[in-house]
């Protein structure tokens, strides 16, 4: 199972998203931001809803 801080990374690259330009999307700092994807800190749910839905990152996937 891939980390959720791996998933981030990945998504925010494929968009050519910077951390500064992907936290004033998602509306936290840039040093969250940070913390969140060196694992220093986890994102409260909302923040992780949010960064799924600004980084296109399905919540539930379907099954198949």
């Amino acid at each position: 199972m891939t980390d959720y801080r791996e998933l981030i990374i990945r998504h925010r690259k494929a968009k050519g998203l910077s951390q500064k330009q992907l936290e004033a999307q998602v509306g936290i700092t840039q040093p969250f931001m940070n913390e969140i994807e060196s694992g220093k800190k986890k994102p409260s749910i909302d923040v992780l809803f949010k960064l799924c839905e600004v980084l296109d990152i399905k919540v539930f996937p379907e099954e198949q």
